[in-house]
């Protein structure tokens, strides 16, 4: 299958309700190279998914398996930070805080915005949430 329709199928299977999608390279029969494409839906989006899997890629089958998730209770708070205010991610196990991360699109558009390296951006951030947010 040719490169370029990688791109268009992972915002096609997104836009169509598709949770997820990712590309595997591997090796397939016979030694050659082949792209294993990975789609995570809910029961409600399978079938148009595979349709979409059958009719705009080069495969001729597709393998499906039933998958469970394990998720952490999650809360948002707005806080200020080096950097201004933020959002954060909570994640709680049995009401225990056990994460707390950044929200990326805030982070990356700072960066953009200030013309820091989004590294530096998240090296200021994770020293924050280190020294105020976890004590």
């Amino acid at each position: 299958m040719h490169g370029e329709i990688y791109s268009y199928l992972l915002d096609k299977l997104l836009s169509e309700g598709a949770l997820d999608v990712t590309y595997t390279s591997l090796q397939m029969k016979k030694n050659r190279p082949g792209i294993k494409i990975t789609v995570l839906c809910h029961d409600s989006s399978l079938e148009h998914l595979e349709y979409i899997l059958l009719t705009e890629t080069s495969t001729f089958g597709v393998r499906k398996y039933p998958v469970s998730r394990k998720i952490l209770d999650r809360e948002f708070k707005m806080i200020e930070s080096p950097l201004g205010i933020l959002t954060f991610k909570y994640g709680y196990i049995d009401g225990v805080c056990v994460k707390i991360t950044p929200e990326y699109e805030e982070l990356k558009k700072i960066s953009k915005e200030s013309e820091m390296p989004l590294i530096a951006v998240y090296q200021i951030i994770n020293s924050f949430i280190e020294k105020e947010l976890l004590i």
